[in-house]
């Protein structure tokens, strides 16, 4: 179908949708602004603010793991040597002329660029009541002893949550009658601001009572959850760090939701009366086609994951082996532009579709579908919004590019060495102490002179013992920091100069 004859009635209000933005108000290129650079590499610099990232949002090897001054050393000369791979790869190779290359870094700019637009209209433009904070201060010590059920049909959990409060019967008779529960499940839950939002407000807002009923709560699975209060503890804090760091943790978490509401808002201005249209025809077999590649099982995620992220491999994308036959077909219609099937894969490189609904069956899928392309397209306009502002030239934002750029070109300078050298059969940590330990050493020498470290600078930097994988919710890439380079286990600061 070429033309648009054919569009039917399905027409989302981009407006509706604003409360369920792209989460980029988790802050992460905006944090630490005032940059203080911890080593330069030729034309490439490495952030005090960067190292501890690189270092705590991703899994160290065994061999740098502790927090002593000997491993914080390997690590600074492991990202000093993803550096110096980049610099030997240089700027005009193979993978920088690819063309899925050029698309995915634009798309993590485009990220951070967004990133930076919620902290510039919204994250900063906040002003807290006092008397807020303090009232959800009292709360944020409470435990809550709860019973609760998920249910995947939310007309169950309305009829549930009807017969519970007209007195009809108790939490666990409307459970067992409806979901043919017998033990209701039960958890403890704390304040903490990495609980699901949602679940935050519900249960930490108010002060609740002993057997109160909560929910319906709609969660990011998808599931409604109904909740009973059983009881609670309380932790009080008397030292000064601790009343201090509970403070710092409600006001942090109070400012993100109270800015999320004005993003909301800002969103809402900018997408005013904006609507998509979709071809019918075309829309229902892009759904038939693409639906394998979505729906997996948990066990294809985990694989699918673990090959794009874990091994020093770019894996090009797909969504479906048939897609080729309706790429010249229009798809949709917005702001009297016109999206073919083909336009949209070429949106999907630099910025993949995020799914509101993170567990869905194939009767859901059609829908789910057009809510994340819908959200894909209000994303350019703010991506626009952040372009018109010149974000795209903040330091901050072109460091976090140029990180998973030098990222990606040092894992394709560091493939074609060991090309050339014999590992056949070697582990990795015979790769790196018999292959690129003298690699690394060899670039060290070659590029000594523009190589500068300040080392009173990190002489300051402590890092954690404990191993963390961090993301980002509802972002199209939700992983932070690229994976720890696995380059060298060098623990010697014996080439560059010091910064003056």
């Amino acid at each position: 179908m070429k033309n648009n004859s054919y569009f039917f009635q399905y027409i989302v209000s981009i407006l509706i949708i604003t409360c369920l933005f792209v989460s980029c108000g988790k802050k992460d290129v905006t944090e630490n602004i005032d940059e203080q650079i911890l080593a330069r590499v030729g034309d490439k610099t490495i952030s005090v603010d960067e190292f501890i990232r690189r270092a705590e949002y991703t899994i160290r090897p065994p061999y740098c793991s502790n927090e002593n001054y000997i491993h914080r050393k390997i690590v600074l000369n492991s990202l000093i040597a993803e550096k110096l791979l980049a610099l030997e790869a240089g700027e005009n190779n193979e993978l920088t002329r690819n063309e899925q290359f050029q698309d995915y870094i634009l798309g993590r700019q485009e990220q951070a660029m967004r990133q930076w637009l919620y902290h510039e209209v919204a994250y900063k433009k906040v002003k807290l009541d006092t008397n807020e904070i303090k009232k959800i201060y009292k709360l944020a010590g409470r435990t809550y002893k709860l019973e609760y059920c998920s249910v995947e049909d939310s007309s169950i959990a309305r009829l549930i949550h009807k017969e519970v409060l007209q007195g009809n019967g108790p939490f666990e008779d409307a459970c067992r009658k409806h979901l043919g529960i017998f033990e209701i499940p039960k958890r403890e839950v704390n304040w903490n601001k990495q609980n699901n939002d949602v679940i935050q407000d519900v249960l930490f807002s108010e002060p609740l009572k002993k057997n109160q009923f909560v929910g319906p709560v709609q969660t990011d699975e998808g599931y409604c959850l109904l909740m009973k209060v059983t009881g609670w503890t309380e932790r009080l804090v008397f030292a000064d760090t601790d009343v201090q760091n509970r403070w710092n943790d409600v006001t942090e978490n109070l400012t993100e939701k109270h800015a999320i509401q004005i993003y909301e808002d800002y969103i809402a201005s900018v997408m005013k009366g904006k609507k998509v249209q979709f071809a019918r025809d075309a829309f229902f077999r892009l759904a038939e086609i693409v639906a394998p590649y979505y729906i997996k099982t948990e066990e294809e995620k985990k694989e699918a994951f673990n090959k794009r992220f874990w091994k020093d491999e770019i894996v090009p994308g797909t969504i479906g082996g048939n897609i080729e036959q309706i790429l010249d077909h229009s798809l949709l219609q917005i702001d009297g532009q016109t999206w073919t099937v083909a336009k949209l894969v070429k949106e999907l490189r630099s910025h993949p579709l995020v799914f509101r609904k993170r567990k869905m069956n194939t009767s859901e899928f059609p829908e789910q579908l057009k809510l994340a392309i819908v959200d894909l397209i209000r994303d350019k306009y703010l991506t626009q919004q952040a372009y018109d502002k010149g974000y795209d030239k903040i330091g901050i934002v072109k460091r976090n590019t140029n990180m998973w750029k030098d990222n990606l070109l040092a894992l394709y300078q560091k493939n074609r060495f060991l090309e050339t050298v014999e590992n056949k059969g070697k582990d990795y940590m015979n790769i790196i102490t018999q292959n690129l330990n003298p690699y690394i050493d060899s670039l060290q020498a070659k590029y000594n002179n523009v190589i500068e470290i300040d080392t009173d600078e990190f002489e300051k930097i402590k890092l954690t013992r404990i191993d963390m994988f961090v993301i980002q919710r509802n972002a199209p890439f939700p992983v932070i920091v690229p994976s720890f380079p696995l380059l060298t286990m060098d623990n010697r600061l014996d080439y560059g100069r010091k910064s003056k």
